[in-house]
């Protein structure tokens, strides 16, 4: 390869640029940053809370759900329950490919993210805004683990005994240093 101020000869085509590769981090942040873009956009269409109705069902197993769901959220928090996720998300947390909506949630997550998950759908229920959540958990072989989610109440029915949480989540294991 030639160096940058070799002369380049006119019969050879330039050499494209290089785009950096977006980073795992870039990734997470896009995929929950994604979900409160398309949730701003439907709400600002139809001028309400977004409501799972206004939801495009035909779309739901594409690429662009692959890292989100929809949680069940029942007061007893313990007992909210996934209605729907993507691939990714089932992939990254070792989950079956369809959710067991009979079972709770905190009985399906690895347990190291429970506690992201509950405050997620507690945090969503009691504002009106999206909930940001990222961090590092320990995974059981002892490495750590980035997160990053999101969380947004459907609908705006505060007396509702059950609400429903749409969200993205997306992780990725930290590096070795060695």
């Amino acid at each position: 390869m030639p160096s940058p101020a070799a002369p380049v000869d006119a019969s050879e085509p330039p050499e494209a640029p290089r785009q950096p590769r977006p980073s795992v981090g870039a990734r997470e942040r896009r995929e929950t940053e994604r979900l409160i873009a398309d949730w701003e956009a439907e709400t600002r269409r139809l001028g309400l809370a977004l409501a799972l109705m206004t939801l495009d069902a035909s779309v739901i197993t594409g690429p662009k759900w692959a890292h989100r769901f929809i949680i069940a959220v029942s007061p007893i928090i313990e007992d909210s329950s996934f209605l729907f996720y993507g691939a990714g998300f089932a992939a990254l947390l070792t989950l079956p490919e369809r959710p067991d909506q009979s079972a709770p949630m905190v009985a399906q997550l690895p347990g190291r993210h429970v506690p992201v998950f509950t405050r997620g759908c507690i945090a969503a229920t009691l504002r009106s805004v999206p909930v940001r959540i990222e961090g590092t958990v320990l995974r059981e072989d002892c490495r750590q683990e980035f997160y990053r989610a999101a969380f947004i109440a459907v609908g705006s029915e505060p007396h509702r005994q059950q609400r429903l949480v749409f969200g993205a989540f997306n992780c990725r294991l930290a590096e070795r240093r060695g």
